[in-house]
C-alpha cells in the first residue's frame, strides 16, 4: 500500500490541510508523520513531501529516499502572486529550479489567472540602481546562497563602478510590497536565486542570477513570457491543492522517475548565461 509522509508545519500560513485533502483526494489515505524516519519507500509512488530542501539532515534523508527508489516533493511559497500565502510551489526533487514539474498545455492561461501585468522592458536610467537581494541561506546544499553573498557580490559590484543598493530579505510580511518598492528605480536585479527575480521580470527590470539553477532561467533564452508562463506550471492556489491536481499531475508525468533528465526541467546556468 502506497503512503506519503508529509514535512508541512500546522500553521495556518503553510496551509498543511490543503495538502493532507489533495494527498488523500488521489488515494492517499496512509499519511505519516516526517518526525517517524522509519518510513522507507517501496517505489516511485511513495512520497516524501518537504517544506523546503534544507541542508543536513534533511537533505540526506531526502537523498536515501530517492536512493531507495521514492519520490520527494518539494514544497515553499509561491514564486508569484498578488496576495500573500495563496499559491504555493511544488516540484519534484528540488525547489526554485533545482526540480522538475510538468508544464502543462495550460501554461499560459495559469500565468494570465495571476492578473499580473508584464511590463515593457525598462532602459537603464541616470539615476538608476543595481538592486541585490539580500538572501538567507536557506535551501539545500547545491541550492542555498553563501554566507554574506549580497554583501560581498554588492562589493564586487561597486569596485567595478556601480551604483548598487543592497535590499534585505523582508521576512514574511509585507514582503510583495516591499519588493515592489525596492524594484521602482531599478536599472537590474540581481539575485541568488530569489522569488523577487520573478516579479522583477514581470516589471520589467532584467534579472541576473547566481545560484546553478533558478525558476526562470533562461528568460532570455526563450523570453520573458515563455520563462514565465512555465514558472506558472510549478506554483498553485492552496484550493487547488485541496483537490489533489498538483500531485496528480506530477503522478502522470512519472513521479520520480523523472529526476535524472525528467521531461521538463529549468535551463541550467550555462545555458542562460
Amino acid at each position: 500500500m502506497t503512503f506519503a509522509v508529509l514535512q508541512i508545519r500546522p500553521n495556518p500560513l503553510y496551509r498543511r490541510a490543503a495538502f493532507e485533502l489533495g494527498l488523500r483526494a488521489i488515494g492517499y489515505a496512509d499519511i505519516r508523520e516526517y518526525r517517524c524516519r522509519r518510513n522507507w519507500p517501496s517505489g516511485p509512488d511513495d512520497l516524501l513531501v518537504l517544506w523546503n530542501m534544507h541542508a543536513g539532515p534533511d537533505e540526506k534523508y531526502a537523498a536515501e529516499w530517492e536512493r531507495r527508489g521514492g519520490t520527494v516533493i518539494v514544497c515553499e511559497n509561491g514564486y508569484l502572486q498578488r496576495v500573500d500565502k495563496t499559491m504555493y510551489a511544488i516540484s519534484a526533487h528540488g525547489h526554485n529550479g533545482s526540480g522538475w514539474f510538468p508544464i502543462g498545455d495550460d501554461a499560459k492561461a495559469r500565468f494570465e489567472r495571476l492578473g499580473i501585468e508584464i511590463k515593457p522592458m525598462r532602459e537603464p536610467t541616470q539615476g538608476g540602481v543595481i538592486v541585490v537581494r539580500g538572501q538567507r541561506g536557506i535551501g539545500s546544499a547545491a541550492m542555498a546562497s553563501p554566507r554574506n553573498w549580497h554583501d560581498k557580490h554588492a562589493k564586487m559590484l561597486r569596485a567595478r563602478g556601480a551604483r548598487v543598493q543592497v535590499v534585505p530579505h523582508p521576512g514574511d510580511k509585507g514582503k510583495l510590497e516591499a519588493d515592489l518598492a525596492a524594484l521602482a528605480n531599478a536599472n537590474a536585479l540581481h539575485i541568488w536565486s530569489s522569488a523577487m527575480g520573478v516579479r522583477a521580470l514581470c516589471e520589467g527590470v532584467p534579472v541576473v542570477y547566481h545560484a546553478p539553477r533558478w525558476i526562470c532561467a533562461g528568460w532570455q533564452l526563450g523570453g520573458r513570457e515563455w520563462a514565465l508562463h512555465q514558472m506558472a506550471c510549478g506554483q498553485w492556489h492552496h484550493e487547488e491543492i485541496a483537490t489533489g491536481e498538483p500531485f496528480a499531475r506530477l503522478r502522470d508525468s512519472g513521479w520520480g522517475r523523472n529526476i535524472d533528465g525528467g521531461r521538463v526541467k529549468a535551463p541550467s546556468k550555462e545555458i542562460a548565461a
